[in-house]
């Protein structure tokens, strides 16, 4: 793969005050992807995601952001599609936009209503100026989704393990690598293999 940007991806499971920004970005790390919220009512908005936002930025960090889904429906996809477009609204993301697809609850719902699921809700942050990827492992992309109708989208692969065997489990076109925890910083560690922030500028996405 190509040059890799160093990156985290937190939510209020890391809590305000425990992750050193400043660290991060003095270790060169170039990103950080927030935890926007999850689920399909505002108030399920993630409790950290405005602290951690406001200190990533003056850190000097490139920011995005993710939603957790749990939709069981198309419809419920569109409504979480605008929670999150509301809890986004006006913040300058030079990272893309996630929606994280990996919960148990709807795992068993078939591979066809998944994968609408996950379109849906991508197709309308897209449509709304985002550039928008699916964050999940690789064996929701091998099992559990089609991958054929999704991967026009980036797909951020969550695959802790070396890189051989990442390899092995997901052969196919991936944007950016969740390899498990930062050894330094104790929080999930990301690498991107795309000049994210430059694609996005130079293409007027995500409220820049």
């Amino acid at each position: 793969m190509n040059y890799k940007f160093k990156g985290v991806d937190i939510s209020k499971f890391q809590p305000d005050g425990s992750v050193d920004f400043k660290k991060l970005k003095s270790d060169r790390y170039e990103f950080a992807i927030l935890r926007a919220g999850y689920g399909r009512f505002l108030s399920q908005k993630d409790t950290a995601f405005e602290s951690h936002y406001k200190k990533a930025k003056a850190a000097g960090l490139k920011v995005g952001a993710y939603h957790y889904t749990y939709a069981k429906t198309v419809d419920e996809a569109k409504q979480e599609a605008d929670c999150f477009l509301t809890w986004i609204k006006g913040k300058e993301l030079e990272y893309p936009v996630a929606l994280d697809m990996e919960d148990k609850s709807i795992q068993n719902l078939g591979k066809n209503k998944l994968t609408d699921i996950a379109y849906t809700f991508m197709e309308k942050v897209e449509k709304a100026g985002y550039y928008t990827m699916l964050y999940t492992n690789p064996d929701w992309l091998k099992y559990r989704l089609d991958y054929e109708r999704l991967k026009r989208f980036d797909i951020w692969l969550a695959c802790w393990t070396s890189e051989k065997r990442r390899d092995e489990l997901w052969d196919k076109p991936f944007g950016i690598w969740q390899y498990g925890l930062d050894p330094k910083f104790k929080i999930d560690g990301d690498y991107a293999y795309k000049d994210y922030a430059g694609i996005i500028r130079r293409n007027n996405l995500n409220n820049l």
